[in-house]
């Protein structure tokens, strides 16, 4: 036997919508999918009901909106959303795909990582990840200690090693993200190092060759001295995060710090910056 979800389409003027949604709302509807309306001045709206008695009920209470009902067959979301996940191309040599999406990359040199965010941050699809990743494109790893600070769900640490980075370090504040950094790290044939906490639990004689940071600007400034301290003489340093019309923070830091800029991207709003 099926299971169906009822739903019902309504529409009112537009100036009359808030307080019809309330009146709704009250009446029980959890949430309003507004869809195109025939006429630009109205909104039209839809919901949903687990049973037919329930919708039937609300569409009687509002017999003014003209509904009208219908029911569609119930889905596994979370299955349905699942079947939808496609492989990411993050740079020009890495690729993100799901574990459950089978992939192979064009290139045979290319990078392919599995990688499920659960409660962690990073799986290629946003602007600033993509740029730290491009920006990382242009740096030999080869050997290299390499500090990922914010690490969310490892992928930068991840595309580092798979770079031929001899050892990265992973830094994290939420302990919620530590399970999956875990996970994301197996899943890949790695072994992670991750710290739980500030970068001042590093000892002073701790160097990084490379430093890659996808922070925004309020998170990133107050770690200012301990990015300097830990970043090794000529090591570059890799940091995404930050909105262009905001640059001129990091920038003044960087020239009061002795860092000079190497490489620079800007996608829409965001910008990305490679120093040593």
């Amino acid at each position: 036997m099926k299971n169906y979800f009822y739903f019902a389409i309504g529409s009112c003027r537009m100036e009359d919508y808030e307080l019809e949604s309330f009146g709704l709302f009250e009446a029980g509807v959890l949430s309003l999918e507004e869809i195109e309306a025939e006429r630009d001045s109205d909104i039209a709206f839809k919901f949903y009901t687990e049973n037919e008695e329930e919708r039937d009920r609300i569409v009687a209470e509002f017999s003014h909106l003209n509904f009208e009902c219908g029911k569609e067959e119930a889905r596994d979301w979370d299955l349905w959303w699942r079947e939808r996940q496609t492989p990411v191309k993050v740079s020009e040599s890495l690729w993100v795909r799901p574990p459950w999406v089978d992939f192979s990359a064009p290139n045979s040199g290319d990078t392919v990582l599995e990688l499920e965010a659960k409660t962690a941050f990073g799986t290629g699809e946003h602007d600033s990840t993509a740029m730290t990743a491009q920006l990382m494109e242009n740096v030999d790893f080869t050997g290299k200690s390499v500090l990922d600070i914010g690490t969310g769900t490892g992928i930068l640490s991840l595309f580092a090693l798979k770079k031929g980075a001899g050892f990265t370090v992973q830094t994290e504040i939420d302990p919620l993200t530590i399970p999956c950094l875990v996970e994301n790290f197996e899943q890949n044939k790695e072994t992670p190092n991750a710290v739980l906490g500030f970068l001042d639990s590093f000892s002073e004689k701790a160097k990084f060759n490379i430093i890659v940071c996808n922070m925004i600007r309020t998170e990133v400034l107050p770690l200012r001295t301990d990015i300097e301290r830990l970043l090794a003489p000529n090591g570059n340093f890799i940091l995404s995060g930050q909105l262009e019309c905001e640059k001129h923070f990091i920038l003044d830091w960087f020239k009061e710090a002795g860092f000079a800029v190497s490489e620079e991207i800007v996608r829409e709003e965001w910008w990305a910056v490679r120093a040593c």
